[in-house]
């Protein structure tokens, strides 16, 4: 190999290390990233957001309220789980030591199916008016670089919800809800 031809492909291995969360991204924002390209869902709309530039918020701990809006992503920093008066009992019965949690509201603006995704491994319910919301379905890719998982769920438009998070080490988590696509139904 020539002297030009090897400094061609160092720099281009170097470019590659240096990239990977970029290429990452990219890959995501497209739907071809490793595990992300698995999804049995069209997921595309969800893994292009997930992808975006995060808004910083902290989720509230059952004394105050964070409210967000569907369709945008935030970054929503916990609290240790013990400092949280959750909605409701979680869905799962979820361990305390370490556990870190936070509760985020939030209204849709049309009944129907919708996406909860986020970035980490903690328990997520949605909770209307105390009572837990029936998951339909979801699904995971913990290999995925923009996405842990999907939970979907049928919720009300109108009704301040709240997206309670639970059981996780991670002290903050990517989270974004979107519309489930009429063509996914």
């Amino acid at each position: 190999m020539h002297l030009p031809a090897r400094r061609l492909l160092l720099s281009s291995i170097l470019l590659l290390a240096c990239s990977g969360p970029v290429i990452a991204q990219e890959q995501a924002h497209t739907g071809h990233a490793g595990d992300c390209s698995t999804f049995t869902w069209d997921v595309a709309q969800e893994l292009k957001l997930l992808a975006t530039p995060a808004t910083e918020i902290t989720a509230g701990d059952g004394t105050s309220e964070t409210r967000i809006e569907p369709g945008v992503m935030y970054r929503a920093k916990l609290r240790p789980q013990a400092q949280v008066k959750l909605a409701s009992r979680p869905g799962k019965p979820m361990l305390n030591d370490d556990a870190m949690a936070g509760l985020l509201t939030f209204k849709v603006p049309t009944d129907g199916r919708y996406y909860v995704s986020i970035t980490t491994g903690h328990w997520i319910d949605v909770v209307d008016a105390g009572q837990l919301v029936r998951t339909i379905d979801f699904q995971g890719r913990p290999n995925c670089p923009v996405v842990h998982k999907i939970v979907k769920f049928e919720l009300p438009a109108g009704r301040d919800l709240v997206l309670q998070f639970a059981g996780g080490g991670a002290d903050s988590s990517g989270v974004l809800i979107t519309a489930v696509p009429a063509t996914a139904e």
